[in-house]
Parts: structure tokens; sequence; C-alpha cells
């Protein structure tokens, strides 16, 4: 787990050398913090050094939240926000908003014949008439306005991206735009229209055949993740499965944006140029504005204790063989967090780790190794996989894989291996936050998923308190043949 700051020279030799709580401390001076009536979440990073300020929105939702049926919905919002409002991305919004309601109506019925295989010709009118409101509708829409106008006043990094537990919208402008982005932002997030609804659709399919169907570690990782959770909805795609995506409409997607994009379940922050006093204003003139509506409640089921019992998956593929194992592992919150991420570091982090000397450098039966340790919002999963050298198989990863687990399982990792962890974890921590972007991303995702901004500077802190018992007990209780998920890809 590597997370992001903003000014390397200043911040390195104050996390290497300094006494941790002076360090948050120091950061406490800067930092301030803003609630809106509404319950919308600020925080806010005062930092002179330069003229730019760094927006970065969390609304704390992702796939996770989607129903069965319905998978694919946050990924799709994300694409669709950037799409405009009634005021932004528009020349006629009545008459716009009018086709859509037309447009709607037809495809609905379209996605009602299809299932009930009315007819071809009739299928044939409706596509057609279909195409003929779509592109009515797209003569009023003026497209990517929204991103022309961040452009034209200076914008870096306007993007996005959507995850199991968020999405994350963020961009930099000169400091003296930030009431642009004031206006712009609470527009987008609490006026959004899903202009350019079917034509998105269609982006997010195709995404979905690049990205999973025709590669090989997409389809691994979707089965993978489908039998590695039984009930929990990490099990589910981020972009969805095809049947949701094929019947999904824009009277659905506009009721899941009801239900979680409210102001309590939104956290922002900003660092850069800015003052409290002259931010916090505008932030109740823009956003205090949004109605506070109702945070959706949990229902989230989750995932039931292993069986004690091995989950196997293989994925038939035009590739070189793929090995993939998985187990179980607690959330952000849990003691063992950071024992996990050493653990995973010296597995399979980097040329010095000790899959990657034994599989690659030494016994060369594989290309490349990695191991991540997914622990965000809800228990996850410790990922360790490999990639077959020519004339190598599964079968040989997965006995080098497994036996280099149980000899971390019966004997203490070296000094050296904890200590190179530690320092590689933290220069990564450390060279991932050097723009002011990377704070904010960071005091944000904090901010939501852990509940609290300043985790973000005690994660190195746990760091530092790992020893060799902790990984040898954390091998030990985590990584449980009998529970363990496989998952190869192999050559049809």
């Amino acid at each position: 787990m590597v997370r992001r700051t903003f000014i390397l020279a200043v911040v390195l030799p104050l996390l290497v050398s300094t006494a941790h709580a002076q360090v948050l401390a120091d950061y406490e001076k800067n930092i301030t913090e803003y609630t809106l009536a509404n319950g919308m979440h600020f925080i806010i990073l005062e930092d002179h050094t330069a003229p730019v300020v760094s927006f970065n929105v969390q609304v704390n939702t992702g796939s996770v939240d989607e129903k069965y049926g319905e998978t694919g919905m946050s990924h799709l919002m994300e694409h669709l926000a950037f799409n405009g409002t009634r005021r932004i991305g528009t020349r006629n919004w009545q008459a716009e908003s009018k086709v859509f309601a037309e447009l709607d109506r037809v495809y609905e019925k379209m996605l009602k014949a299809r299932k009930e295989k009315q007819g071809e010709e009739y299928l044939q009118k409706l596509q057609a008439e279909f195409e003929r409101l779509n592109g009515k509708a797209a003569e009023y829409a003026e497209p990517n306005e929204f991103g022309k106008i961040m452009d034209m006043e200076g914008s870096g990094g306007l993007n996005a991206y959507c995850s199991h537990d968020m999405t994350v919208f963020w961009v930099e402008l000169p400091s003296n735009k930030t009431e642009l982005w004031a206006l712009m932002e609470s527009d987008r997030l609490f006026n959004p229209v899903f202009r350019g609804f079917y034509e998105e659709l269609e982006v997010v399919k195709e995404e979905r055949r690049m990205r999973v169907e025709n590669s090989p570690f997409g389809r691994l990782m979707e089965e993978f993740n489908n039998i590695g959770y039984s009930v929990h909805p990490y099990r589910n795609p981020v972009i969805g499965y095809p049947d949701d995506l094929e019947y999904m409409t824009r009277g659905r997607v506009a009721g899941f944006y009801r239900t979680h994009y409210v102001p309590s379940n939104i956290v922002v922050a900003i660092a850069g140029d800015i003052r409290p006093a002259e931010l916090i204003p505008l932030l109740e003139r823009y956003f205090g504005k949004a109605r506070a509506g109702k945070k959706a409640e949990s229902s989230i089921p989750a995932e039931p204790p292993m069986e004690r019992t091995e989950r196997r998956v293989t994925v038939r593929m035009d590739s070189e063989p793929i090995f993939l194992t998985g187990f179980h592992v607690p959330d952000i919150g849990h003691p063992d967090s950071p024992v996990l991420d050493v653990c995973s570091e010296i597995l399979a982090g980097g040329r010095t780790s000790r899959l990657y000397k034994r599989l690659v450098k030494e016994e060369r039966i594989a290309l490349s190794t990695a191991s991540w340790c997914m622990t965000p919002k809800y228990p996850g999963m410790f990922y360790i996989w490999a990639v077959a050298a020519s004339g190598h198989t599964n079968a040989e990863l997965e006995s080098a894989v497994m036996d280099e687990i149980e000899k971390m399982k019966k004997s203490p990792v070296t000094e050296d291996e904890i200590e190179g962890a530690r320092a590689r974890l933290r220069m990564g921590f450390l060279t991932g936050l050097r723009e002011r972007r990377g704070m904010a991303e960071e005091l944000a995702w904090y901010g939501s998923i852990t509940g609290d901004w300043r985790n973000l500077f005690r994660y190195t802190e746990k760091l530092e308190k790992v020893t060799r018992e902790d990984v040898t007990a954390a091998m030990n209780r985590y990584m449980r043949m009998e529970d363990r998920i496989v998952g190869t890809v192999e050559k049809e």
C-alpha cells in the first residue's frame, strides 16, 4: 500500500529524521478541516510555494455499492460526469431534455423487444427511431465543454478514476481560478444530466472488451475474484458484467447517482496556494446550497469465513502461462495491514524480492513476479502472480511460489530483508508524493476510507514497528494453503 505527499525535498528529511508525531504536528498547523451543514467535508492544505492549487474530490462510492444485475454503474457515472450539466455542455437544455425523454423511452422499448424476442422488423424500426433521436440530441450538445473551459483557464491533469471503493475526480488550476473550480465542480457533482449516455455506454463496452475479454490478465482477475469471494461485491468487476452493461439505462444510473452522490458522502482535499479564510466562503456559496440528502445505508454482505477448501479456476487463451494465487486478509484499519505490506515487499516486491531472485534470476522459470496487498475499505486479498518463461509451466511456478511462502512461514526473515522492505515502502511512499496532486489525493483518500487524514502519516510510523516476528506470524495467520485461491491462464 503506497500513498502520496507534495514537496519531496521537505517531506523526506522530515519523515526520515524527525519523530513521526512532530511531522504530524507540523502538517496540522497548515491543514484546516471544514464541514458544510449538508455534510460535505473539506481538507485544506495551505502551501504558498507556487501559485497553483490541486483539487481532489472523492465520492465514497464504487462498484462495491452496486446491486447484482446493475454492475458497472459507478464506472459509467465517472465517464458521464465530464459531459456537462443543464448549464455546461448544451446549446438549449429545455429542448435537449425533451429529446432525452423520448430517446430513453425508445431505448427501453428496444431492450424489452430484445429480451422478449419480438421480431427483427420491429427491432429495426425501433433502432431507426433511436438513431434519429440520438442524432437530434447531439445537435444540442457542446462536446467536452467542461474540459475546454478548464483547459482555457490553465488546468492540468483533469481526470478521474473509479475503483471498488471510490470514485475520484481531480484537477490542478492557477490559484486565481479557485472560484471557477468551485462553480464548475459543484455544478458537475450536483446537477449532472448524463449527456451522451449511449455513446459513453458503448465506450465502456469497448473498454471491457479490450481490458477484460481480450486480455489474459484481465480475464484471469475477473474469474479469480469471482471464485475468491462468495458474496462480497469485491467479486464483481468495476467495469461491470456484459449483461448488466447491455441492459443499463439512464434512469438506473440516475437512481444510483441520487443515492450515492450526496454531500455527506463526499470528501474534498484542496492543496496549494489558498487561504482558508478566503476559500471557505466560496465553498459555502457553491457547495453549501446542495441539499443534504440521505446518505446511503451500507447493506454490503460480509464475506463469510473460508470453508477451509482450496478454490481454483483456469482461463484458456492464446497466452503464455500465468499463475495467480491469493489469500484473504483484513481491511486497512487492521493492525496487520502494514505487516502484510512488508510481507508482500519481501516476497515479491521487485528485483531484490525472494520470488524474483528465485523464479526469474536463478531458476529462470518466470519472466516476472509481483504481489500486492489489497486492504481497502473492507477485508481484501493478498495477491501473488508470476508469468512463465517460454517452455515453462504454471505447475513449476506454483511449486516454487508455495515453497517460498512455506519458508517464510517456518523461518524468520532477516533483519536486512525487514529494513530493505521498510526502506522501499518508505521511498515508494515519498516518491509518489512529490506533487500537490498526490498530497490532495492522499488526504482525501485517507479522510474518506479511514475517517481521518492523519492516518496518511501514521502509516510510516506503523511500518517502522514491524518486526521479523510480526512477519512470521502474519504469514502463518493468513497464508494457509487450505484457504488459498488459485487462478491460471493456460494456452489454448
